[in-house]
């Protein structure tokens, strides 16, 4: 399987999705149309075979359709047999209660990923 890198727009993250299961997504994400952009991303996750994989996703704004469809990528790995363990890190600022906020609810909604939160740190 290819690497999938998608390179940050002004209104698109970030998307660097390596081959060995590090996938990283980070930016803003409030595309034109989410779907052209996000379900070719969560087509790569439902055919990743990867025994562990981590994602760092660390976003600054999300507009309502991107977090729909970022939740949809994070089932896409969760549902994903081909894959034993997946761990999460949700990048959020220290003063970002809605990104912390939003984490929690994706927490919620996920059985076998349980996001881990990291508070203000810049790992990009």
């Amino acid at each position: 399987m290819n690497s999938l890198v998608i390179q940050k727009t002004d209104s698109t993250p970030e998307i660097t999705f390596l081959a060995n299961g590090h996938l990283k997504i980070f930016g803003r994400s409030l595309p034109e149309d989410v779907h052209k952009f996000y379900d070719p991303i969560i087509d790569w996750v439902k055919n990743l075979k990867k025994d562990i994989v981590k994602v760092d996703l660390k976003l600054e704004y999300l507009n309502t359709s991107s977090t729909k469809k970022v939740l949809n990528l994070l089932l896409a790995l969760e549902e994903n047999k081909d894959i034993l363990e997946v761990k999460v890190n949700w990048y959020y600022e220290f003063d970002d209660l809605e990104m912390e906020e939003l984490g929690g609810i994706y927490n919620d909604e996920l059985e076998r990923i349980k996001l881990s939160f990291v508070e203000g740190v810049d790992i990009f």
